[in-house]
Order: structure tokens, then sequence, then C-alpha cells
């Protein structure tokens, strides 16, 4: 590549970097979070899980209107929208507000990320240069999925999680600044293509009630008419999905790839695999946190030996994907990652951070079997020009699906923790009423609330109270990986359907 092909990738490399660090990054902050806003899990659950649906949601969009209207002006448009609201998010005065703002960041985000491997695969340099490209953007993107937990821990460390957010704004700027400079306007843009709004409105509102329901399913009554009715229009709204999709002009699953059954197949070996990834990314530092209780720092560099895989395998994975074969790389990836999730849940707690290191190890490597061999082997299942759709389309249906599954872990895991903390503070003889067993289940107890409660308390009742909490932390989250355990199973099904002959044949 010559010299300003070189600056470009760069360019591209920081974007994807700035992406990166914003996903896994956030996740170590949540219980910084909830400390500020005197919040529990299942509400700032939602600071990982509104961000993730609505990049998912709209980055099909992104790419299409990438598409019509120019790569770099919808690049600019979107990192403009990530900007503001990484402003946003450091300023937000509540956690319903940082909610709003990670929202509108992944609006940004969904809009930057096709577009910037559209501009790399079409605009950097020669069709021979592509596959090379691509892989150092995607290089971009893990390393910011490694530094992310380093720089929001250390922006908790330092004293405010809300510096984490300035690291946005940085990359942010320079990836505006370098898009004005260094890439150079599209003359020619498709004509007559169609966005599937429609599609996209009744699968985010199916999607968002279902995780709300999950969300207030405990303060409602999981039996309760509201929380019924509120599950039964979201299931409604699933439902009518595929009918809609039949009905618009260019709809996100066309009729003739849902009939292939090897591009179903795929398209579950795109969910699947994010279960345990997902669950693990949220529970385990805080595992670290709540339970071990170290600084936020000390939990990122915990966590290594599950980002660091993911990071590494996403670059090496097609390279396996030609050595051994889609189907046997899902399914020993699958297999392992179920295994992962297994010993998490049985391995004793005593063991401190070696319960959860085995799992982490087995998840990441999992992973980087079927993460990126899955995007693959989705594409391979249908026609070649249908491959940028289906590859935004694998990657929205992953987020989507990781999203859910944190909604449903949580949801799981509160239950349940809450259930182990009342039975565990009878047996010693600590009265609490309800209401207080709620404000410090899951908690640092350093929320407002929190220390209310323990303030009630004696100095003997206060540790017994601590070491309830840390061991029912313990069992919700060990319950969450029985949910991550199951799910990801499917996988290893799934995987075991896949015909590999009738995979790389050409769609008829």
């Amino acid at each position: 590549m010559d010299r300003s092909s070189i600056i470009k990738v760069i360019a591209l490399m920081v974007t994807g970097f700035g992406i990166g660090i914003d996903f896994t990054g956030a996740l170590m902050l949540v219980p910084a979070i909830e400390n500020s806003f005197d919040a529990d899990i299942t509400s700032t659950q939602w600071v990982l899980n509104i961000y993730a649906l609505f990049f998912a949601m709209t980055m099909v969009a992104g790419g299409r209107m990438g598409d019509m209207f120019g790569h770099r002006k919808m690049m600019l448009i979107g990192l403009s929208i990530f900007l503001f609201s990484s402003v946003m998010c450091f300023f937000s005065p509540s956690l319903d507000f940082l909610i709003g703002a990670r929202a509108l960041q992944g609006i940004g985000a969904g809009c930057v990320w096709p577009c910037t491997l559209a501009f790399g695969a079409t605009r950097v340099s020669r069709p021979e240069h592509r596959a090379m490209i691509m892989g150092l953007i995607l290089a971009g993107v893990t390393s910011g999925n490694v530094f992310g937990p380093l720089i929001s821990g250390a922006a908790v460390n330092y004293g405010d999680w809300r510096l984490f957010f300035l690291a946005n704004v940085v990359f942010s700027t320079i990836s505006m600044l370098t898009a004005l400079f260094l890439m150079q306007r599209e003359k020619q843009h498709k004509k007559g293509e169609h966005i599937d709004f429609a599609g996209m409105a009744v699968l985010s509102i199916a999607v968002l009630l279902l995780l709300y329901g999950l969300d207030v399913g405990e303060d409602w009554g999981w039996t309760s008419v509201p929380l019924l009715s509120l599950v039964f229009v979201s299931a409604t709204l699933f439902f009518l999905f595929p009918k809609v999709e039949k009905r618009v002009k260019e709809p996100l699953l066309l009729p003739q790839m849902m009939q292939n059954r090897e591009f179903r197949i795929t398209l579950g070996l795109n969910m699947f695999n994010v279960s345990a990834a997902f669950v693990g990314l949220l529970y385990f530092p805080q595992y670290m946190q709540k339970v071990l209780g170290w600084s936020t720092l000390q939990s990122a560099l915990g966590l290594a030996p599950l980002t660091v895989l993911l990071a590494v395998g996403s670059i090496v994975s097609g390279t396996l994907y030609n050595d051994f074969g889609p189907k046997r790389l899902l399914f020993w990836g699958y297999l392992i990652a179920t295994t992962g999730a297994v010993s998490v849940v049985v391995l004793p707690a005593g063991l401190g951070y070696f319960q959860i290191l085995p799992g982490m190890a087995m998840i990441g490597l999992g992973a980087t079997l079927t993460v990126g061999p899955s995007g693959t082997a989705a594409v391979c299942a249908v026609k070649p020009e249908r491959a940028g759709l289906v590859g935004g389309l694998s990657f929205m249906t992953h987020l989507v699906y990781g999203a859910i599954s944190v909604a449903c872990a949580t949801a799981i895991m509160y239950v349940v923790s809450l259930r182990s903390l009342a039975k565990q503070l009878a047996s010693a003889g600590v009265n609490m009423s309800d209401a207080d067993q709620k404000a410090i289940n899951g908690s640092t107890l350093s929320t407002k609330s929190a220390r209310a409660v323990m303030e009630k308390l004696s100095a003997a009742e206060g540790e017994m109270v601590k070491s309830a909490i840390a061991a029912a932390f313990d069992t919700g989250m060990n319950m969450a990986f029985v949910f991550a355990a199951l799910s990801v199973s499917v996988g290893v099904v799934l995987a075991m359907m896949l015909n590999e002959e009738k995979l790389h044949k050409v769609e008829a």
C-alpha cells in the first residue's frame, strides 16, 4: 500500500478502536454507576443493553444510508452523534438520562461501523489488499475491547467513572478530523435503495418490551396482569415481524433466505455464541469487585483472560476457518464455551478468583472459535451479492440476542440472589424488611440506600450481612451462568446439524 492508503487505514483503525473501547469499557463501570445513582443491577444493566440494541438495530440502516448518500458523509454524521452523546454521558444527572445518552451512542456507532467497513473495503486501496485492510480495522476494534476495561478502570480509580466517556470524546474527535481531511467524498451512490424502517421498528419495540418486562418483573410480580400483558404484546410483535417482512420492499430477512436451511442454522449459530461471553463480561468484573473486593482497575486486569482471547481470536479465526472448516470449529467452540459456563457454576466459591478463571479462559476460547466463523458461515450460505446484507444481519442478530441474554440472566440472578439473601439473613438471626433486603441485594454497600440500611445494624450484624450479600451474589451469578450454559449448548446442537457441503454451494 502507498503512504496515503496506510494513513487512511490507521484512521479507520482509530475509529474502530473508539467503538471497541466503548462496549467493553462501559461494563466495568456498572458498580460505580450503581453507587452514583443509587440503583440496582436490574436498572444499570440498561447501560449495556440499550447501547447494544440501538447499535444492532441502526447498523443495517446505517450501511444502507451509506450506500445511498456516501459512506464518508454517514461516518461524519454517526461520529457527530457519538461525540454529542458521549458528552451527554459525561454530564448525565440521572441514570435515565445516562441510558438515553447510551441509546444515542448506539445509534451513532450503528451509523459509523458499517460505513467504516465499507470505506475500508472499497475506497482505501486495491482489491488485493482488501482482506488485510479489513483485518487491520477489526484489530483496531478488538484492541479497543482489550483496552476499554483498563481505561474505565483507570477512570474509576482516578475518582470519577464519567472520565471514561472523555475517551469517547477524544477518539471520536480524532476520527471526525481524519474523515474530514483524509477521506475523499464518493461521487457515485447506489440508486433505488430502500430501508426497512417498519421491520426495524416492530423488532426494536418487541425486544425493548421484553427487556423492560425482565427488568420490572420482580417489582411488578412475575404473574401480575401488567407484566403478562407486556410480555403478550412483545410476543405478538415478534409473531408479526415475519408478516411485516413479507410486505416491505427490501426486508431485513428476505423470504428466500429464510427458506434456506443452512442460512437459518448459521443465523442461530450467530445468536447463541454470545450468551456466555456477554454474561461473563457483565458479571465477572462485578464478582471481582463485590465478592473479592478488588478495585475497578484490578478487575479490568483480572478480566484479561477473556478480553485478550476475544481480541486475538477474532483476528486468527479466519485462518482457522479455512484450515478446519466451520462445522468442526463451531462444534468445539460451542462445546468449550458451554463447559466454561458450567465450570463457573460447579467450582466452589472458596476458590476466589480461581472459581471464574477457567470459565473466563474457556468462554474466551469458545468465542474465538464461534463468533468469526459463524458470521463467515452465514455469508457463505447465500448468494455473493447478499454478503453485505447478511454480514450486517448476522452482527445485528448477535447483538440483539446478547442484550436479551443479559436481561434474562440478570432477572434470574436478581431473583435468586434475593431469595438466597433472605434465607441467609434468617439463618443468621438478622431481622430485615423486604425493602431493605432489595436495597442491599447485589450491592457494594456504597449506595445511599445501602448505607442507610447498614446504619441500622450493629457491628456484628453488619459483618454477617456483608458475608450474606457476597454469598448471595455468588449464588445468583451461578444461576445466571446456568442460563448461559443452556443457551450456548443450543449452539452445539445447531453445529452438528450444519451441512458443510450444502453450505458452500451457491444459493439457488
